[in-house]
């Protein structure tokens, strides 16, 4: 997914949700489905399952999520994240 559509998805699905979940993590799939942990590795495993590899971004609530996928486990993820 290009990066301009990881604002709209969070703008449209997360946001309105934000106070219910700040802090978590989210995984956003291009339809809008969302599913919300604490646990980063909880989500990608459930989002993996329910979405697709490759169909989905991951990202924290009540931040930007800036970073890339490595590896081929789906496990090893490099996140950076800046205050929205």
């Amino acid at each position: 997914m290009a990066e301009s559509n990881h604002s709209v998805l969070y703008e449209r699905f997360v946001k309105p949700l934000e106070t219910q979940h700040q802090g978590e993590f989210v995984a956003i799939n291009a339809n809008g489905e969302v599913i919300f942990d604490k646990n980063d590795l909880t989500v990608v495993d459930q989002a993996l399952k329910q979405f697709g590899p490759g169909t989905f971004v991951l990202l924290k609530v009540g931040s930007k999520g800036v970073g890339k996928w490595r590896g081929e486990d789906g496990k090893k993820l490099r996140v950076m994240n800046e205050k929205l």
